[in-house]
């Protein structure tokens, strides 16, 4: 996801009202993700190799409709993946999120 603006909103040296609200949400959004992805990883080392979305949810204060969107999100990337287990939703992550994961707690 990309955040462009208007060239003369660059030149003249601002953002408008809603640009300035979409990098809000784009940070939020970012900060959800690695979040995201720092609880998974966190449940793989213990040995869980999966963890519900209503865990996620609960454990990081959010709402589910909000979690599956930013799910979507990882999944296009390649980072986590969504699938049913004993007719709950659950996610994992994948090769490629663990990599990452792996990178950000060394960071």
């Amino acid at each position: 996801m990309l955040l462009e603006l208007d060239a003369y909103e660059v030149q003249e040296g601002y953002a408008s009202e809603s640009s300035q609200l979409d990098t809000a949400q784009l940070d939020t959004s970012a900060v959800l993700m690695l979040g995201i992805l720092e609880l998974l990883h966190a449940e793989h080392e213990q040995g869980r190799s999966y963890v519900s979305l209503a865990v996620i949810c609960k454990r990081l204060d959010i709402r589910m409709s909000t979690l599956q969107r930013l799910m979507t999100a990882l999944s296009e990337q390649a980072l986590v993946e969504v699938f049913t287990q004993k007719e709950r939703l659950v996610a994992a992550l994948t090769a490629g999120g663990e990599e990452v994961s792996m990178v950000l707690q060394a960071a």
